[in-house]
């Protein structure tokens, strides 16, 4: 009797060309604490910390301009959700009637 696998693990199929595995909407993000040598009076300062907000801040306002916005955006509005959910009597006038 042959011995069949009647499972075996998915293999990861990569793209022939180069152009194909690039992300062309990606902007990747990295710090330039990043490019230096990490100093432990810096880190327990929260410099790194503060200096990654900044640049964060930065790259975000950059990509936000590139970014479309949404023409109309209508915010949520649970009122009237709750308002159909809302019991008309308190649990004692449910007991009285």
């Amino acid at each position: 009797m042959v011995k069949k696998n009647y499972w075996v693990p998915a293999k990861i199929i990569r793209p022939e060309s180069e152009l194909a595995e690039k992300n062309v909407r990606h902007n990747s993000f990295t710090p330039t604490y990043e490019q230096e040598e990490p100093q432990m009076g810096l880190i327990l300062s929260w410099h790194y910390g503060r200096q990654w907000l900044d640049e964060r801040n930065s790259h975000e306002k950059k990509t936000q301009k590139k970014i479309k916005k949404a023409a109309n955006f209508i915010p949520p509005d649970y009122s009237s959700w709750l308002e159909k959910r809302r019991l008309n009597k308190t649990r004692q006038q449910l007991m009285q009637s």
